[in-house]
């Protein structure tokens, strides 16, 4: 118990651990920086889809070109 006391850090376990620390708040800060913006990571298009008319325009050009390919 008495050597315990009198540890005292090295110079090489005070690098070690602050290393450790920095590479850990690193990690959490790029995992939870997205989340505090309010950024949503993923595919967002919302252009999908057509409205009616342009979806009968479509299905009809899709059409022609296929009995333009028989």
């Amino acid at each position: 118990m008495q050597n315990w006391k009198n540890h005292i850090f090295g110079l090489k376990d005070i690098v070690i651990f602050s290393l450790f620390f920095m590479l850990i708040g690193l990690v959490t800060g790029f995992l939870i920086a997205p989340i505090k913006k309010g950024m949503n990571i993923g595919c967002n298009n919302g252009n999908s889809f057509l409205s009616g008319d342009d979806e009968k325009e479509f299905h009809e050009d899709l059409e022609m070109e296929m009995q333009e390919l028989r």
